[in-house]
């Protein structure tokens, strides 16, 4: 796999080929994203959507082809940074700060809504798959990662 780092935004082969419509700019403070200059709902140090964002239930249920679409994405546009099995370990990750979060680990403890939230915005080094995705893959997403460690 190709992995291209552009002023922190890691991007995998088939990433590259898409346009991102998240600028980053460096040393901004955690949390914070260059459009978005309003706090968003930041918990001691734990990067949260706003609590809205956080309650929207997932339109998608999680069912054998929601998480076949998601497995599909999931390759293209998450694993070069959060690694082919979501521990935050993908081969961008090491020149990352701060480090990608272990989905595995995390996305069972997040609301659906707020891993959508966090997907379609991004921050820092993750773009912001709005303007990439659909609403229905990032729900395919937040279906399929919120399983990762039920494999």
């Amino acid at each position: 796999m190709t992995i291209l780092v552009l002023g922190g935004l890691c991007l995998g082969t088939q990433a590259m080929a898409e346009q991102h419509d998240s600028a980053v700019e460096v040393g901004m403070p955690e949390g914070m994203h260059h459009d978005h200059p309003h706090h968003h709902g930041m918990m001691a140090g734990h990067w949260m959507a706003p609590a809205k964002e956080a309650k929207r239930r997932n339109p998608v249920k999680p069912d054998k082809t929601s998480l076949a679409r998601g497995k599909k994405l999931y390759p293209a546009h998450c694993a070069s940074c959060h690694g082919e099995g979501g521990e935050g370990n993908g081969p961008a990750a090491e020149y990352l700060q701060p480090k990608p979060a272990n989905l595995k680990e995390m996305a069972p403890q997040h609301a659906d809504g707020d891993l959508a939230w966090k997907i379609a915005q991004g921050r820092g080094a993750m773009p912001a798959w709005k303007g990439t995705l659909k609403p229905q893959q990032i729900w395919d997403l937040v279906n399929y990662i919120k399983r990762l460690g039920h494999s």
